[in-house]
């Protein structure tokens, strides 16, 4: 087995991981702490999941997910077989990592440390329900990465 082929396996990997992870967060918690704001964004606040620590996960995963498509497409690159799915995979990974750091977890701990804080209540629904929309874009990256990550994988044999 190559180095190559060993990232690649790594990359598809953390996609996968990545991907299952944002699904069930959409589908899980999301909806338990933006389904009747401000109260269900109070009342998540203590709950089981609201103690699970998000950014344990999250923080050494996401450049783990991001260094790893680069480190794929760089030796792919090197070995010339660089193909327009790990390309793709590679833009769309880092995309959501860096609107990640830069938009979603600002918000989110800032909605999950103070509950909403002294927030008007309109003003929090607009922010959440933003938050939520943009975030299902997040997840088509991740599902995108995931899909060119398996289908270079595949490729590579």
């Amino acid at each position: 087995m190559t180095l190559y082929t060993s990232v690649l396996w790594f990359y598809a990997l953390m996609a996968t991981l990545i991907f299952g992870a944002g699904v069930y967060e959409t589908l899980v918690v999301h909806p338990a702490w933006s389904r009747k704001l401000p109260e269900s964004l109070r009342g998540f606040v203590g709950t089981p999941v609201s103690r699970m620590n998000f950014s344990a996960f999250w923080v050494p995963v996401n450049p783990l997910y991001s260094l790893s498509a680069l480190a794929a497409l760089g030796l792919a690159l090197r070995a010339g077989n660089l193909g327009a799915a790990l390309i793709v995979s590679t833009v769309c990974a880092i995309a959501a990592v860096v609107w990640t750091f830069l938009y979603f977890r600002p918000i989110i701990e800032r909605f999950l440390e103070t509950g909403g804080g002294n927030t008007p209540p309109e003003r929090l629904q607009i922010v959440a329900h933003r938050w939520v929309r943009l975030n299902r874009i997040r997840v088509g990256l991740t599902t995108i990465s995931w899909w060119g990550a398996l289908s270079a994988l595949a490729t590579q044999g």
